[in-house]
């Protein structure tokens, strides 16, 4: 035990001589029940937010630990037994886990934790592909899962610039989005968006000065989501997590509405069900997102419209020498969906447009683009890049990254 403490006072003294940035998201996060999980994509903040929870609860004089499961110490014990200690020796009722996924028998494991310890509080972060059902142990009923993305534009401005900016909702960019635009008073604000879409979607940036070592910190962040998270999740052999890696990239580097699961199938002479299996596993990871039809039906979940990489970012870090003109919009259509789905706004593929949202249209293009695709549908909207303030039809494309 003396050990486990020993760490934790070392990764908790160099997390202390950092700033801590408190974002909005944060107070979703409630914590109330006894078993709670921050679930996301690897690199966006998971582990400073149980570091700080477990000094929030010190700060509170209510003894907490924190841990990660990749420590040697679980190489000869076991979480449970870890628990049973904790409960029966000391006054420890706050245990913050990091990478459950990475602790083999974590399942049921928690179970027996929560039927058996009720005082004790646990809080642990995981990879986005967390099932809580899909297991011989069901969790759902005894964990509380909340979700955690990487910045928001408005999040990367309030980080780098000491800010505070508002967060805006769909309907406040539909119907005020002049009086907004004219209202911040940011200089450089389109050059802060360019390097946001290149290297401002995870908070680990601020550790490093060249883009050349964000790029290689995102690509590792992806290969180790690829090789340990969903190698783990579904067990899966070293040749399959290849052809994992090779789909990953050919969504990256294809150009926008050109690819589908039954392309990928037959580019690769694998079978539809693999191949769209796999790229399931791709975007319940976090690596990859869909955008489908606005119908239901099976068929349609099984294989998407569109498929995009999960932020811009990962597409600079991989694709950076072919960013030519003809990615500009996979880069702009990357960034919109993103904010979106992660403000909780369900968006559908359209083929009038780009997109629809609630029987509302919305084209992406660049500061020339005009309403003229969408003059057909009175309910419309153009997002338009390269713009500070736009018009009555047209919303500046920046704008859409304050949703969160």
């Amino acid at each position: 035990m003396e050990k486990i403490y020993d760490i934790q006072k070392l990764i908790i003294d160099q997390f202390e001589s950092n700033d801590f940035y408190t974002r909005g998201c944060f107070q979703n996060i409630q914590l109330e029940n006894r078993i709670n999980g921050i679930v996301g994509p690897r690199g966006i903040g998971k582990t400073s937010f149980l570091i700080h929870t477990a000094l929030q609860a010190r700060a509170k004089e209510m003894r907490a630990l924190y841990l990660s499961t990749d420590s040697i110490y679980f190489m000869d014990h076991t979480l449970l037994g870890l628990i049973d200690t904790l409960y029966k020796e000391t006054d420890i009722r706050i245990v913050c886990i990091d990478e459950i996924q990475k602790y083999a028998d974590w399942r049921p494991e928690l179970k027996n934790i929560y039927d058996t310890y009720r005082d004790m509080k646990i809080i642990f972060s995981g990879s986005s592909a967390i099932d809580l059902v899909q297991s011989k142990v069901d969790l759902s009923r005894r964990v509380s899962l909340y979700p955690l993305h990487g910045f928001s534009f408005r999040e990367y401005l309030e980080f780098y610039l000491d800010l505070k900016l508002p967060v805006l909702t769909l309907n406040d960019l539909l119907s005020d989005h002049l009086t907004i635009c004219q209202d911040l008073n940011i200089p450089h604000l389109l050059k802060h968006f360019k390097e946001y879409l290149k290297c401002g979607y995870y908070p680990f940036f601020k550790n490093f000065s060249r883009d050349l070592e964000k790029f290689q910190a995102i690509e590792n962040t992806a290969l180790k989501t690829i090789y340990e998270d969903i190698s783990a999740f579904h067990a899966i052999k070293s040749s399959t997590l290849l052809l994992i890696e090779k789909l990953y990239k050919f969504v990256l580097n294809s150009l926008p509405g050109e690819l589908n699961a039954y392309k990928l199938a037959k580019t690769l002479g694998k079978d539809f069900e693999s191949i769209s299996l796999y790229l399931s596993y791709l975007q319940q990871a976090g690596l990859i997102r869909f955008l489908y039809p606005k119908k239901s039906g099976h068929a349609y979940i099984r294989n998407p419209i569109k498929m995009l990489p999960e932020n811009s970012n990962l597409l600079y870090s991989f694709c950076l020498p072919q960013l030519a003109d003809a990615m500009t919009g996979k880069i702009r259509e990357s960034f919109v969906i993103n904010q979106l789905q992660n403000a909780g706004i369900d968006l559908f593929y359209s083929e009038i447009g780009d997109f629809v949202i609630n029987d509302h249209y919305f084209e992406i293009g660049g500061q020339g683009k005009t309403t003229k695709q969408l003059k057909t549908e009175k309910n419309s909207t153009v997002i338009a890049d390269g713009i500070l303030v736009g018009s009555r039809q047209v919303i500046p494309l920046y704008l859409f990254g304050f949703l969160y």
